[in-house]
């Protein structure tokens, strides 16, 4: 049986209303079942198509999608440059930075100037730009 499916027999066996589907997305959600609200709610939906509520719970409630863009650039991972920044705030202070992983690409109280910066080099990725301060 899946996730939450013995609250929507309940649901089932009442005459529901929008209310009442509404009600039963919370409980489920708020005792952490994902997977049952959006059950729920995808059952509510099928009943009242047009209740704005079920539809904006609906959507929310959805499974996200992945999606690449062909010819984009990838988004490297950035938990190094995170590091980066916590281990030299107080280096730049009052300033911009462009960080791409672990290597400083500019800085400069002008943030346009470390954008220029980062415009004259030919970059692998897109650093990460950050302001102290």
């Amino acid at each position: 049986m899946r996730t939450g499916a013995a609250r929507q027999l309940d649901l089932e066996s009442q005459n529901p209303t929008p209310e009442s589907f509404l009600e039963e997305i919370r409980a489920i959600f708020n005792s952490g079942t994902l997977q049952g609200a959006r059950e729920v709610a995808e059952r509510g939906l099928a009943l009242y198509p047009d209740h704005p509520e079920l539809k904006r719970l609906h959507h929310v409630l959805r499974p996200f999608e992945v999606r690449s863009v062909p010819g984009g650039r990838n988004i490297p991972d950035r938990r190094d440059t995170y590091e980066w920044l916590r281990q030299n705030a107080a280096k730049y202070k009052g300033q911009w930075v462009a960080v791409l992983g672990t290597d400083l690409i500019a800085a400069s109280p002008d943030l346009d100037e470390v954008r220029e910066a980062v415009r004259s080099r030919n970059l692998s990725a897109l650093p990460l730009f950050h302001y102290f301060a």
